[in-house]
């Protein structure tokens, strides 16, 4: 009997449920997505979910919507300023997207440039890349590369958390052993005077600031729709080289770092931002149903030889080349690079781990959080937020 329409809407957001559960009850250490799209991946061959659950349950209809306001609250969370001040960190993340793009390419013979294509922006990003690389996938009827791609994007988290982890426990303990050292030669120390630098800038107010009160869910969503209205149009006249994604993006950054509306406009204004997110999966949830057990071996080995490439490449360029040299240590530069497949929130536990198992003191803590959370927030930031959205774009074009 095939499933109703609410059977079919409760079946979904109850694999959600249990990966968020999961996620919760772990810590992040395992992930919601893992959880999320190995559930699928199960039901969809084992038969016990039907292949068209996301038509049945109205989701499909609608999901493509999901990915333009989530791009464009992304690009409202950009705050120009702080990425020109935290130049290195950005500089690093992008030399380590292009080390894995590199391990991507070398891969080629091994596992054709489809896949290869498929995996890059993947590896670089996160759901945003995810999506434009399996909608790609399927328009050009590469099923299996669609496949690869969300299978990519589910277990991409631990492959990143271990070398992230282990890096900056490394760059910690150092920096912690360099402040006790201090106060040792000097009882009087402080790393926060050291730190201080004085800023006559004045806080500027802006336009959303004088009229907070008028930033009421509806108004905010409207304001996103008319951005994706201006961006679809462009899209258009670009022939898609330029497409909807990048105006949307390049728009919510303009909106918000010129005064017009606050940072996260969807997320903290609109409180929309988490059921956008679980529209962006919805349209990638699909390509799962068209695994079956023969391309199991193919996914799995095209998986495995991405990831090794990728970490072979990376551990060269910040080991071996004086690339290292942009943020001044070889083991921050490889946590920052790992940063592209983690993301945010994940980024943040993993450096709140490190200073929770590092850090014995109020300043001790300040200090680790100020070196470590900050390069891999940020550099999770620039990779999966912003780089990997154009690079996807760019990339579904050579498919």
């Amino acid at each position: 009997m095939e499933m109703t329409t609410y059977q079919a809407v409760f079946a979904v957001l109850l694999i959600f449920f249990v990966g968020d559960l999961v996620g919760a009850l772990t810590k992040a250490k395992i992930s919601s997505m893992f959880v999320i799209m190995m559930g699928f991946l199960v039901l969809f061959m084992t038969g016990i979910y039907p292949a068209n659950v996301m038509e049945i349950s109205g989701f499909a209809g609608v999901a493509s919507l999901g990915q333009y306001f989530l791009l464009f609250n992304m690009g409202t969370s950009v705050d120009l300023v702080t990425l020109k001040n935290e130049w290195r960190t950005v500089l690093c993340a992008m030399v380590g997207m292009a080390a894995a793009i590199l391990g991507c390419v070398v891969a080629i013979p091994l596992i054709g440039k489809e896949f290869a294509l498929a995996a890059a922006p993947v590896v670089n990003g996160g759901i945003v890349a995810t999506t434009t690389m399996v909608q790609a996938c399927e328009d050009q009827g590469l099923s299996t590369a669609a496949a690869l791609a969300t299978f990519i994007y589910a277990v991409q988290k631990f492959v990143g958390t271990l070398p992230a982890s282990n890096c900056g426990l490394s760059v910690a303990n150092a920096l912690v052993a360099d402040l006790r050292s201090k106060h040792a030669a000097d009882p009087n120390y402080s790393w926060a005077a050291e730190q201080a630098a004085s800023s006559g800038a004045a806080k500027k107010t802006y336009f959303w600031e004088k009229h907070k009160k008028y930033y009421t869910t509806f108004i905010c969503l409207a304001v996103a729709a008319a951005f994706l209205w201006l961006a679809q149009i462009l899209g258009e006249l670009c022939q898609g080289w330029v497409n909807m994604s990048i105006w949307c993006m390049v728009f919510g950054m303009v909106a918000r770092n010129t005064g017009l509306v606050p940072s996260n406009l969807l997320r903290d204004f609109a409180k929309a931002n988490g059921f956008f997110s679980f529209l962006s999966l919805c349209t990638i949830i699909p390509s799962l149903a068209k695994v079956d057990l023969s391309m199991l071996p193919t996914i799995g080995f095209a998986t495995v030889v991405i990831f090794v490439a990728v970490l072979v490449f990376t551990f060269i360029v910040f080991y071996v080349t004086p690339a290292w040299k942009i943020v001044g240590s070889k083991n921050l530069s490889v946590g920052i690079a790992m940063c592209q497949m983690i993301g945010y929130p994940g980024t943040e536990l993993i450096a709140n781990e490190i200073t929770n198992a590092v850090a014995q003191t109020p300043e001790e803590r300040e200090a680790v959080s100020a070196k470590i959370q900050t390069a891999y927030v940020i550099s999770g930031f620039t990779s999966v937020t912003i780089l990997s959205v154009f690079i996807a774009s760019f990339l579904a074009k050579l498919l």
